[in-house]
């Protein structure tokens, strides 16, 4: 497990050192943004949905999914967990 932080901490600080930090930091914020729509997205889903069998867990990945991709990926993860 302490490999992984190892790696972590080593491609975050190539990154920083290659693309400067104001870059990262605010691809940092986009993505983060993202995140917290897609976790809006899926708690609506879940919340309004029960009825209709419609449930979608809200862990990382799926967020992440549902975040960068918008409403085509929100749709894709229902679609998924409901088959």
């Amino acid at each position: 497990m302490i490999w992984l932080w190892v790696l972590g901490t080593l491609t975050t600080v190539i990154l920083i050192l290659s693309v400067g930090t104001v870059p990262f930091l605010k691809w940092l914020w986009r993505f983060a943004t993202k995140w917290v729509v897609g976790l809006g997205l899926l708690f609506l889903i879940n919340r309004f949905g029960q009825e209709y069998g419609l449930y979608v867990p809200m862990n990382p990945l799926t967020t992440g999914i549902a975040g960068v991709l918008g409403l085509p990926g929100t749709a894709a993860l229902v679609y998924i967990f409901t088959r």
